[in-house]
């Protein structure tokens, strides 16, 4: 126990509170630093880089009317999700660390309707992922169809998001606080619980933990395994087909395929890693999640910490991947860097 947590319990007793009162989260330190301190500096720059990735790839139309368009609205809830860790997992680490009431208190009020936001655009990237990857699979493996995909870009785009905001738009209902007046004035005043809209048998079993979880989580994640053994296999063949209206010479143009399919192959290999863990907390979460909750808690605990901080990892390696990968946009991305720094030293001046 550390020392705000021996002053906490002096207050309590020199107040004569009940124990009931008595607040005391496991863990308090290594989640500081893990959450708090790794997980706030990795969204810090996972932000700055999906903003400067977002900028880059939408202003031209020539990106918008490509596949990067999706790498494009990726940026966007890259930096979303980056955003939103801070005030969602870090402030409320912040808040147990230092034991700050008023920080605790700002966080319940805004907490359901974020977090219900940030799981929307967390759901939007997985299917964003999904669908820049099977347009990247008609181009390697069925070419009959890339002209299909290419066309309908936008559609395919329009719905991933509202997809993933349509599935997880219910969280809102599913989670309420309440003021305990016994508490007043004690980190343990606000109670947080499942509501009753969430209690509802029938919508718990098939729609929160059945289609929910199959659709947003398992869903994705092997269907972009499948993809991208497909994509890989492909990928070791030399003969690429790809339908452009550039008047590239073929070694280009196969040049160019091959960096952008091993910059999406790298993208989906960094959320596969990422959502592994995801993967098999929900899985046995489904099956027996009172063996998680009463004999792995601490495992249960963590995992939850660290499903986020991979997400949020996750996001800010996109950018290391496409200076990595594509020439073309490691030039485009440098030439920005230069403009925005010249006007940073112009105004400077």
């Amino acid at each position: 126990m550390n020392a705000t947590s021996s002053e906490y319990v002096e207050e309590i007793k020199e107040n004569g509170n009940n124990s009931d009162c008595f607040y005391d989260p496991p863990f308090v330190t290594e989640r500081f630093w893990l959450v708090g301190v790794a997980g706030t500096t990795v969204a810090i720059i996972s932000f700055i880089e999906n903003a400067f990735l977002f900028y880059v790839l939408m202003k031209r139309r020539s990106h918008r009317a490509s596949q990067n368009l999706y790498l494009g609205l990726l940026a966007f809830f890259d930096m979303f999700m980056a955003g939103a860790y801070i005030p969602l997992m870090s402030l409320n680490l912040f808040a147990d660390y230092f034991r700050s009431l008023p920080l605790l208190t700002a966080w319940y009020y805004y907490m359901i309707p974020l977090i219900t936001v940030s799981h929307m655009a967390m759901t939007s990237s997985s299917f964003l992922i999904v669908a820049a990857t099977f347009e990247r699979f008609a181009i390697t493996v069925t070419p009959q169809y890339t002209k299909f995909v290419s066309r309908h870009r936008v559609a395919i785009a329009v719905i991933a998001i509202l997809l993933g905001f349509l599935t997880k738009l219910t969280m809102a209902l599913e989670i309420e606080w309440t003021f305990d007046k016994q508490c007043e004035g004690f980190m343990t005043q606000w109670v947080i619980d499942v509501s009753e809209f969430a209690r509802n048998q029938t919508y718990a079993t098939y729609w929160k933990v059945l289609f929910r979880n199959i659709v947003t989580i398992l869903l994705p994640f092997f269907l972009l395994l499948v993809l991208n053994i497909g994509i890989i296999f492909a990928y070791r063949r030399t003969d690429f087909h790809y339908l452009n209206v550039q008047k590239l010479s073929e070694a280009k143009r196969k040049q160019r395929v091959r960096a952008a399919t091993r910059t999406l192959l790298l993208v989906v290999f960094t959320y596969l890693l990422s959502n592994f863990l995801n993967v098999i907390v929900t899985i046995w979460e489904y099956f027996d999640i009172q063996q998680l909750q009463e004999e792995f808690p601490v495992f249960y605990l963590f995992a939850v910490d660290v499903v986020s901080l991979l997400t949020i990892i996750a996001g800010a390696l996109r950018l290391p991947i496409y200076v990595s990968c594509q020439k073309q946009l490691r030039c485009e991305f440098a030439l920005q860097l230069k403009k925005c720094l010249f006007f940073a030293n112009y105004w400077v001046r």
